[in-house]
């Protein structure tokens, strides 16, 4: 089993770029495979949308908490590391112009020699959505919809497309990713729509912190999405998102997991400084990682 690292959470509430490269280049010194930050623009004070990995439905982070914009932290990571991957867990895909997003992704890209993971999903904070100006009702259907916009984006040097919310004449679209024909593209949820996402575009999926026999059945159902799309589960790659306590409590789900075609684990980091966050690393690795 591999180990990455997801620390959005673990660098306080007031992290400088050099916290963000420390956790970074340590991760990387110590042998963890990726580190992966997430994404939101915007926190509204009052939020009534339920979170999605708390029973209650509580939101499981300060308002205050900081949220720099991803592709700029990660490209700033890509020039300060050598072989680490970088990937974002989750940039929140319909509340984006895609072709900016493209733009950024492509830019990541460069800035990290072919490192960048692309985790996407489709949003979870309807007041978020509001705030922008966006349609959180429509957010499933254009998360497809921008998938292939950046995908025609990355597969040359112009591009046209027609859809239902984008559509454009031919375009000049350099840089285009290093990667080929782009990043990977990680899925994040454990829904039934999350996995036909999944199968229909995905190259990977990034379920959260749930039990293993939940974990096996939603394997299973994406197993029977992909097929009947002519897809073979080898084709995806699975890092599943999870805790130190939890790993160490019980090493058998480590085993359980990767019998089941978990490839990596994301450890989520939630120290409350960036001291508590290396500490924690620095165990897991000593614990966890052989």
């Amino acid at each position: 089993m591999k180990f990455g690292l997801h620390y959005s959470l673990g660098v306080g509430t007031n992290p400088t770029i050099d916290d963000y490269i420390r956790v970074a280049q340590q991760a990387e010194a110590l042998g963890y495979r990726t580190v992966w930050v997430g994404d939101h623009i915007v926190i509204p004070e009052q939020i009534v949308a339920p979170y999605p990995y708390t029973k209650d439905g509580s939101v499981g982070f300060a308002r205050n908490c900081p949220w720099p914009d991803p592709f700029v932290l990660l490209a700033a990571l890509g020039v300060a590391t050598k072989t680490i991957l970088l990937g974002t867990s989750v940039i929140i895909v319909p509340y984006r112009n895609p072709l900016h997003v493209a733009k950024a992704v492509a830019t990541v890209d460069l800035a990290s020699h072919g490192r960048y993971q692309f985790g996407v999903g489709i949003g979870w904070l309807k007041e978020e959505f509001d705030a922008l100006g966006e349609q959180f009702s429509e957010r499933a259907a254009r998360t497809r919809e921008y998938l292939q916009v950046m995908k025609a984006m990355w597969a040359g040097e112009t591009a046209s497309f027609q859809g239902k919310y984008f559509s454009f004449p031919t375009l000049h679209t350099n840089p285009i990713p290093v990667q080929r024909p782009h990043p990977p593209i990680i899925f994040g949820g454990e829904s039934m729509p999350a996995l036909k996402r999944i199968a229909d575009l995905g190259n990977g999926w990034q379920p959260g912190p749930i039990p293993v026999d939940v974990f096996r059945t939603k394997r299973d159902q994406l197993q029977t999405l992909m097929a009947e799309r002519g897809r073979k589960m080898s084709e995806l790659s699975i890092s599943m998102i999870g805790g130190t306590r939890d790993l160490q409590q019980d090493r058998g789900k480590i085993a359980a997991l990767e019998e089941l075609g978990v490839s990596e684990i994301l450890l989520f980091m939630m120290g409350p400084t960036v001291e508590d966050t290396l500490k924690e690393m620095e165990e897991a690795a000593r614990t966890l990682m052989r």
